[in-house]
């Protein structure tokens, strides 16, 4: 679809969901993808944004336990500099009526 067809609204929710990041991460990209199943733009950022997010939990849970063995200290920073610009990227690109894929979940995506 062309980017001129999405409405303001959906663009909205479509950052919404990836700007989450910084707020209910999980939360609220479940409920945009909950509500607003019919639109195909929303639906799909909110699943990537969701699926991105729960991956970064999983990814910062297995580093701090790795903060252990001293690894855990470059793998922290690392996932969240890489969190950070993925999430900027798809808010961009969400604002401009663009799909995004996060590099990390793309496949994963693809499949639900």
């Amino acid at each position: 679809m062309d980017s001129d067809t999405y409405t303001g609204e959906e663009k909205l929710l479509a950052v919404l969901s990836h700007a989450s990041a910084a707020f209910f991460p999980v939360l609220l990209p479940l409920v945009i993808y909950l509500l607003k199943r019919d639109s195909s733009f929303v639906r799909h950022h909110a699943k990537e944004a969701l699926l991105f997010h729960l991956g970064f939990m999983v990814a910062e849970f297995i580093s701090t336990l790795l903060v252990i063995i001293v690894i855990g200290w470059l793998l922290l920073p690392f996932f969240f500099v890489v969190y950070v610009i993925c999430t900027v990227v798809a808010v961009v690109k969400s604002l401009r009526g663009e799909p995004y894929y996060y590099p990390v979940t793309t496949h994963l995506a693809q499949k639900i």
